[in-house]
Order: C-alpha cells, then structure tokens, then sequence
C-alpha cells in the first residue's frame, strides 16, 4: 500500500476513532468524509475533519469474539480543533484557504481549493478508488453500496443566515447550496481529482446586530 499523507490536523485538536460509523445521519455513504467549519462573527471558530482510513488498529469487539476470521477494517477519523483566525486557516499543505470579509452588513467568506491527481487536501480524506470499493464491504454487509466517499463535503455553519453560495468553476455533480445558517459544497471525487482550475467558493450571510 503506497504511503499516504496524514489525516488533517489543526492546533488545539481533539481526536476520535468512530469506527466505520454506521452513522453520521446527516451524510450518505457518498458524504462521508469531508471539512466542517463553523464560524463566529470574529473569525474565530471550530474545525471538525473527517476521514475515511483502512488498516486501522483491531476494534474491541475483534478480540473478544471466537469463530471469525477478521479479513476487513475500515475507519471513519474525525478530528475536531478550534482557530483564532479563518484567514490563517490553511488544509492539506496550503491547498484548502479561507479569505474572509468579515465588514459591513453583508459578510462572507472565500473558500479555495486545489484540484487534480494527488491532490494532498483530498490525499487526507479518502483512499483511492480500489480502496472505497473494497471498504464498501464493511460498509454495507448487504452489498448494495458499491464505492463509498465518493463526494467529499464542505460546510461553512455561519454566524448568521447565508444568502448566497456559489462556486466557479462548474464540474460534473458540483452542487454549492445554504440551508439556515450553513453553507455547503459537494465535490465529486471523479472531479476534484481532474486537473483545471481551482475551485473557487463565495458564501455570504447576514449580519445579525
């Protein structure tokens, strides 16, 4: 198995193994791993990863149990850390940035993010097609879910009601939408790992008083 790099890390960062969670209500097997943020009007906030490894270290209940050969092994890592400052808030060696506009009555944020093969920011998050195919398995023991975190997920939770959220450029299944006070970004794995141009990704919310 090639090395890969290691999972993202921010300072002040707390950790948890959640198995291959059979879980995360909110995300589908496509959306399982991905970048969470949320955000205070100061530009402070909190950062929550999630990833999706193989090869991981036996779960408790392995050990314990008689009659089985263990063949398979999936993890789903969140790591969660808090920051001072968004626009210093730097992913995957530089490759995921943050440029905010926290003034006047209509604030936002700039999301940028780096495409193509090899890509470390994503490198972090999922392993390669084989892999997700074959953690599948685990995944759904029924078989219907063939290739799992195909779609990585990017959230901004804003500190206020986003109106707009909008990103450029457009690519096979790219969504960009709000709902309440979060802004979010769907990439396919097939097209983040296409070369082009960066993505680029605009929200904006209302300033509450």
């Amino acid at each position: 198995m090639r090395d890969r790099p290691a999972p993202l890390r921010s300072p002040l960062l707390t950790t948890f193994a959640a198995g291959l969670l059979f879980a995360l209500a909110s995300c589908s097997g496509g959306e399982l791993v991905g970048v969470h943020v949320r955000l205070a009007a100061d530009g402070s906030g909190t950062l929550t990863t999630r990833a999706l490894l193989d090869d991981q270290p036996a779960a408790p209940a392995e050990p314990r149990a008689a009659g089985v050969q263990w063949d398979l092994r999936a993890s789903l890592v969140a790591s969660q850390g808090t920051f001072t400052d968004i626009g210093q808030l730097k992913l995957g060696d530089g490759g995921v940035t943050f440029t905010p506009q926290l003034d006047g009555e209509r604030p936002g944020l700039r999301v940028t993010l780096a495409r193509g093969p090899k890509t470390p920011w994503i490198e972090t998050l999922v392993p390669d097609q084989p892999t997700r195919r074959r953690l599948a398995k685990a995944y759904d023991p029924t078989g219907r879910t063939k290739e799992i975190a195909d779609v990585l997920r990017i959230e901004v939770q804003a500190p206020g009601a986003v109106i707009t959220s909008g990103v450029l450029p457009n690519g096979r299944g790219v969504t960009a939408d709000r709902e309440g006070d979060r802004a979010f970004l769907l990439l396919p794995l097939r097209t983040a790992l296409e070369e082009g141009d960066p993505f680029v990704w605009d929200i904006s919310w209302m300033k509450r008083d």
